[in-house]
Order: structure tokens, then C-alpha cells, then sequence
């Protein structure tokens, strides 16, 4: 749908500053768009103004950043929460014992009805807790070994697990976001179309 409501949406969609919002072709005031329905899908702009282009484009960059991974073990009632938190406490006296080193280690302790379902009662004492860690690091090497660490807590941690169906985690890339400014005169733009 083109309507003056989708168009305005879309005009202040992660803007900034309405009255400077920098394009290639120049510096945008918002705060001066007219805009009219003039048919069926069709709105029209009028009346913008702005200022002269800036001295720099705006780039978005990515890159590789490390990989992470991260697994999932439920742990059922009686002391659900306590047998998530050993569990925990063992995979990172693992990981350190190893001296494997990660940027970071999150642990969360998710519950109620994981495992159950409807047919898990509410009460002062979780039923079931879902322990959910991952780590992110620049070692691949370190991230799979995670996964290894973290399978062998069925057997060999606290009791009443359940949930690792989905198997040893594994290594995913993460693709990092870094927003940049180039100089106009160091670029030569083009446009290529290529028929696929």
C-alpha cells in the first residue's frame, strides 16, 4: 500500500535528525516534505529542501567477528533451578580447566514449562529450568570444543536432564556491523548490471 501513512513511516524510518539526513546527492530537510495522495497507490512529494551533499559517503561494513555457539540442556523438578546452576558451574570449571578463553560466556536460566508443558503445575518451586549458555570468541577452535563440553553434561552432570536433542552445539559466524565514512574523492561510483 502507497498511502500519505506508509510514505511518512517510511520517510522517518531511522532518520536521525529530520532536518539533516545525509544522502549521496545532498543533506535532506524533512521538516520541509509536502506530501499529497494523488491516486491509487501513488503519493506526491513536494516542496523538499536541503544543503549542498556532504564530503563523504556513508558505509556500512562487515565483517567476520568471531563465532559463537551456544547450548541448551532442561533440568526437571525436584530443585530444577540448583541442578541448572551445577551444571553450569561444572561446563565452566570445564571450559577453564581446558583453558579454553572466550570474549564472552552467557548462562540463563529459563523455566516453567519446558519440558512438560500444561502439564507442569505452578508453584513456589520450578518444575523445570532450561539451562541455556553460550560463548562468543575469535577461536574456532575453542567454540566447537564448547559443544564438546557441554554433551557430556547428560551423562555425566546433575540428574533429570532432558532437551539436547538438537545434539552438540556448533561454531556460527559472527558477522560484525561497522558503519563508516569514506571520502567522495578517494571513490569512483559505478553501476553495473549483470543478467543472471
Amino acid at each position: 500500500m502507497v498511502s500519505l501513512a506508509t510514505i511518512k513511516e517510511q520517510l522517518v524510518y531511522e532518520i536521525g535528525n529530520p532536518r539533516e539526513y545525509i544522502t549521496p546527492d545532498c543533506v535532506a530537510d524533512f521538516t520541509t516534505v509536502h506530501l499529497e495522495q494523488v491516486g491509487h497507490d501513488r503519493v506526491g512529494m513536494s516542496g523538499v529542501k536541503g544543503t549542498p551533499a556532504t564530503s563523504s559517503y556513508k558505509v556500512s561494513i562487515s565483517y567476520l567477528d568471531g563465532y559463537t555457539a551456544i547450548g541448551t540442556l532442561t533440568y526437571a523438578w525436584p530443585e530444577a533451578l540448583e541442578k541448572a546452576r551445577a551444571a553450569d558451574a561444572i561446563l565452566r570449571t570445564r571450559l577453564n580447566d581446558l583453558g579454553l578463553h572466550f570474549d564472552e560466556v552467557r548462562t540463563e536460566f529459563l523455566g516453567h514449562n519446558a519440558c512438560h508443558g500444561p502439564l507442569a503445575p505452578a508453584g513456589p518451586e520450578l518444575n523445570e529450568v532450561v539451562l541455556r549458555v553460550g560463548v562468543r570468541g575469535h577461536d574456532y577452535d575453542a567454540v566447537e570444543r564448547f559443544g564438546k563440553e557441554i554433551a557430556p553434561l547428560v551423562l555425566t552432570g546433575p540428574p533429570a536432564v532432558t532437551g539436547f536433542a538438537g545434539g552438540r552445539p556448533k561454531p556460527g559466524e559472527v558477522i560484525a556491523y561497522w558503519p563508516a565514512l569514506i571520502p567522495k574523492d578517494v571513490m569512483s561510483p559505478r553501476i553495473e548490471v549483470t543478467e543472471v
